[in-house]
């Protein structure tokens, strides 16, 4: 299959290496030139659960490539997604495939502006990946990943991309429900990911103060609230027992918000929390915690920007 993966971070080069490993045709598009000058010198390394490796992958930006792909995965943060693909319109044919498993909700709409949704494959992955520097990335243990396809409908190409995917070790399997797992990863998001941007506190400090502990709660069970009233069978409780082991587990984690605001960078707010509060409110969803940190996390945004 001949791939392109937009994005050479943390999860696009764990994608782009596996995958490449499984011999499939696999070109970088990339806008960062450190990262692009790493991985041209030497290779996209990646140490950790898979071994050593390095791999001699074509990088560069979206107008380096002219030929169309067969795949185009997509790992830019959801604020970049429309403009990634405008971007990657000349390896955009008519067969051409597109991959979400971003963090968030309306990607998939983003794409879809350059895809058809019949052919966009949509989903979640709680792989762990970390980049250490540019072009080299550490994947600390296992993950998995859900897919189904965006317009509902089984097909042929699903079946082939997902088995792409499981063969390179990603473990990924069809899940025709995947929308509920894209929705317990968004309540996990917004909970965490929000209020540690906000105070600058890591995971485990968060869990550690009663008063942290109840803002978190409350976000979860406002986004609980608005997936159940969307038709979506979330499970709660499981949601809380995966932000307890993250307390527990991953206490010195500072959540990629958190990251962001603290590097200077502009926060995914617009797919997570915000995307929360804009939904909540469209079908008359009280969520009140939700949207104060939403408008709170856009005003510091805001703020960074202009710095």
């Amino acid at each position: 299959m001949k791939i392109a993966v937009i994005g050479a971070g943390a999860m696009g080069g764990l994608f782009a290496g596996r995958l490449a490993e499984g011999n499939h045709e696999v070109s970088l598009i990339e806008v960062s030139g450190a990262m692009i000058d790493a991985i041209t010198g030497q290779g996209l390394r990646m140490n950790g659960l898979f071994g050593e490796n390095a791999y001699r992958l074509p990088v560069g930006p979206a107008d380096r490539y002219s030929d169309p792909v067969d795949l185009l995965i997509v790992f830019t943060k959801g604020m970049h997604t429309t403009s990634a693909m405008e971007a990657a319109r000349n390896v955009i044919g008519p067969d051409t495939w597109a991959l979400t498993v971003q963090n968030g909700i309306g990607n998939v709409e983003a794409i879809e502006a350059f895809i058809t949704r019949d052919r966009i494959v949509m989903g979640m992955t709680n792989w762990p990946s970390a980049l250490i520097e540019p072009g080299l990335i550490n994947v600390p243990g296992e993950g998995e990943i859900k897919v189904w396809a965006a317009n509902g409908q089984a097909s042929a190409t699903l079946e082939a991309i997902a088995g792409a995917l499981d063969a390179a070790g990603l473990n990924c399997k069809l899940d025709p429900h995947v929308e509920v797992a894209i929705w317990e990863k968004l309540a996990f998001n917004s909970a965490l990911n929000s209020l540690t941007a906000i105070t600058g506190l890591t995971v485990g400090e968060v869990g550690d103060r009663e008063e942290s502990r109840e803002i978190v709660f409350t976000i979860l069970d406002e986004v609980v609230a608005i997936a159940k009233a969307r038709g979506l069978a979330v499970d709660a409780d499981h949601i809380r027992q995966s932000v307890e082991h993250a307390f527990a587990n991953h206490r010195q984690h500072k959540p990629s918000m958190l990251q962001d605001r603290l590097a200077g960078r502009r926060m995914e707010i617009g797919t997570i929390t915000g995307a929360v509060s804009k939904a909540g409110a469209a079908l008359g969803i009280a969520a009140p915690v939700t949207r104060t940190f939403a408008n709170l996390l856009t005003i510091v945004d805001g703020e960074a920007s202009r710095v």
